[in-house]
């Protein structure tokens, strides 16, 4: 069960998500723009951009079943709640 606390930590938590991975993105841009291009350096910085944005593409999917989880968890809290009663 998901109560609503709980329910605006993990929203919150999300929002973060996507921040730091945003902000680690433009990070990791600024840095490759200021290497010598095709170097060992450059490359790595390249895969990290490709990792990131790999992540980034997922932020929806993450969105969409985090969503999923918090009225799953707040239906199934009000209907165990009423039961109880």
């Amino acid at each position: 069960m998901v109560n609503l606390v709980e329910a605006g930590y993990m929203a919150i938590a999300f929002v973060v998500f996507v921040v730091a991975v945003s902000i680690g993105g433009s990070v990791l841009a600024g840095v490759q723009a200021g290497q010598t291009a095709n170097s060992v350096a450059w490359n790595a910085t390249g895969f990290g951009l490709t990792g990131i944005s790999n992540l980034a593409t997922q932020s929806g999917t993450i969105g969409t079943i985090l969503g999923a989880v918090i009225i799953i968890g707040l239906l199934m809290g009000a209907f165990l709640v009423g039961k109880k009663e």
